[in-house]
């Protein structure tokens, strides 16, 4: 994801530098070969080091976290003491909310955080306060998303395309939704309902998992009568990991086994590691559902991973939402200062525009 945010931030001619930092060497030359341009550079650091980190924000107007979320509260902390723009990818909806109890120093340094950049959580937020705003009839907003392999195999019929950590979290959080005007906390990996796109994709399923809503429960709590938010896979997908939820595979308390103690979670993300290949050829599929007053509206992209650049469908529409965002935020467009949900504080026409000038379809705007 970092490479695409570098990649998407190189396009524009103002740009002067970009800087990418990883703990993993490889990984750097590996993004060097990739990018190809001399206003980038690469270097090495620790995320978990504050010097190091100030060190780097101190050169940039505006800083992307595409790491592991556990890193973005002190990432932020580290943007108000250099006073540098940030956004992230998010992931986790409790450091989220440390995140924004940071508001009044972000504002007092001038700065704007935004948590939660990427797909959902991310840009579904932006396409849900446009349907808001331009229907006045909306009382209910469903949203679907899933980034699926274009050829499935195995039972799963699933391919990795982000942090294993990350994806087991949407597995097993609990869900916050709008239901009958009440915010409500619900169980993951539920409430399967079947969803249909053009083929080849056709019947798929999509049901309940957390995060995807971030912000939006508490942003429109007063505004809707019903919100959610559900995963799309390929048929059959829902029941095996729920399966292994309900066997405790991803739980965190160690057990005793003949070989020792394990952690099951830690346990499941290396055979998820191991036996779930990384996807090369991806779709991301989104669909936001607008409904109230026995009217309907749906805001559907079909995106696919491209081969010149070979960019993933989840890289294009998770890191490119981020970039955009973090140009906008060394730009002008965003003038709020603190630490702000998006839906609160990015312009949504504009940010619309840049996604369909990078080939990003969208259709039902």
């Amino acid at each position: 994801m970092g490479r695409a945010v570098a990649y998407d931030l190189l396009r524009h001619d103002d740009t002067d530098l970009v800087t990418i930092a990883d703990s993993n060497r490889k990984a750097l030359e590996n993004a060097k070969a990739f990018l190809k341009d001399k206003r980038l550079k690469a270097q090495t650091f620790d995320a978990a080091n504050p010097a190091q980190v100030e060190k780097i924000f101190t050169k940039v107007d505006s800083a992307v976290a595409a790491v592991h979320y556990e890193f973005n509260l002190g990432f932020t902390k580290a943007a108000i003491k250099t006073k540098t723009h940030f956004c992230d990818m998010g992931g986790n909806s409790a450091i989220v909310d440390k995140q924004l109890a940071l508001n009044l120093k972000a504002k007092k340094a001038g700065i704007t955080v935004i948590p939660d950049c990427g797909l959902a959580p991310g840009m579904v937020s932006l396409f849900t306060r446009w349907g808001i705003e331009r229907f006045p009839w909306v009382d209910s907003v469903k949203i679907r998303v899933g980034g699926l392999p274009q050829k499935p195999t195995g039972a799963l019929k699933y391919e990795r395309l982000f942090s294993v950590e990350g994806l087991i979290n949407e597995y097993i959080e609990p869900v916050r939704i709008i239901r009958d005007g009440k915010i409500q906390t619900i169980e993951p990996l539920s409430e399967i309902e079947s969803i249909e796109f053009p083929p080849p994709y056709g019947a798929l399923e999509a049901f309940t998992t957390s995060g995807g809503t971030s912000t939006l429960v508490d942003t429109y709590k007063n505004r809707l009568k019903n919100l959610d938010y559900k995963t799309i896979r390929y048929p059959g997908h829902c029941a095996i990991i729920r399966a292994m939820y309900e066997l405790g595979y991803f739980n965190e308390k160690p057990i005793i086994t003949k070989s020792g103690k394990v952690i099951p979670r830690h346990l499941a993300r290396v055979l998820f590691e191991n036996n779930i290949p990384i996807c090369r050829d991806d779709v991301t599929l989104m669909r936001v559902i607008f409904e109230g007053s026995g009217n309907k509206h749906e805001i559907t992209i079909i995106d696919k991973a491209t081969s010149n650049p070979h960019l993933t469908a989840m890289m294009r529409t998770t890191a490119f939402p981020a970039a955009i965002i973090a140009w906008m935020q060394t730009h002008g467009y965003i003038s709020t200062t603190g630490v702000l949900p998006q839906e609160l504080c990015v312009p949504v026409e504009p940010f619309i525009a840049e996604l369909q000038k990078r080939g990003i379809s969208i259709s039902g705007i």
